[in-house]
């Protein structure tokens, strides 16, 4: 008991919290409907907005397809993603936030609002989609995409399930400079077999990839570190 109140105190002037002010707080935040399917990737923004992605076609009862925005107290942004058209064609598998607040859409789909991509989208901070982005990576990614992270540099790492991006050879990863175009620094990547689920950079020259996977003349086994 004295456990529990001890996490429920805030040390501050407004004092402690109960055990009924923690349940109110908790079932404020998306209050409603909620999702009406599932949630598959969630990123936090600079300013405390929530981005999801995943397999649903409506937030609270409004309409959103596969893609929606929170604000910071859990109530839908009602100006990101706000149709169906909006969003994307597919399921999103995976979400990242870059540092000037654009948002890399990863998963199964050949559309998002309104553009044609496919596998990966990126959208900017008023919600619409990059278009430019878009027609640099043509024709996309030809599989699944499980794992976004944006990098130190503002270069984009991708993994999942696949065996081109942008038109060039990319076994199941690959890396995209920040207007869309493939990173051909990397090329050797083509050689790790098996599918990457998730991604992490772990310093300014590296990342981390997760999954199940070998990489071929190499001892790496579903964890690799991507230079």
């Amino acid at each position: 008991m004295k456990i529990r109140l001890f996490l429920l105190c805030l040390l501050s002037v407004t004092g402690c919290l109960t055990a009924e002010d923690a349940v109110v707080s908790k079932s404020a935040f998306l209050n409603g409907e909620g999702v009406n399917g599932e949630v598959a990737a969630v990123a936090v923004q600079a300013d405390g907005k929530i981005v999801l992605g995943g397999t649903f076609s409506a937030v609270n009862g409004v309409p959103r397809s596969n893609l929606a925005r929170l604000n910071s107290d859990g109530t839908l942004d009602t100006e990101f993603a706000n149709s169906p058209v909006a969003g994307v064609s597919g399921p999103v598998h995976a979400l990242a936030v870059a540092e000037d607040g654009s948002i890399y859409v990863g998963g199964t789909f050949n559309q998002a609002g309104g553009v044609a991509t496919t596998g990966l989208a990126r959208y900017l901070p008023d919600g619409s989609v990059d278009r430019d982005f878009a027609a640099k990576l043509e024709p996309g990614i030809n599989g699944t995409v499980f794992a976004v992270a944006v990098e130190a540099d503002g270069k984009i790492l991708v993994g999942g399930n696949f065996a081109t991006l942008a038109g060039q050879p990319r076994k199941n990863i690959g890396r995209i400079n920040p207007d869309g175009s493939p990173d051909t620094a990397i090329p050797a990547l083509g050689e790790l077999n098996g599918k990457v689920n998730a991604l992490t950079p772990m310093s300014a020259k590296a990342s981390l990839a997760g999954g199940s996977f070998r990489v071929t003349n190499q001892e790496a086994q579903s964890l690799f570190r991507v230079d």
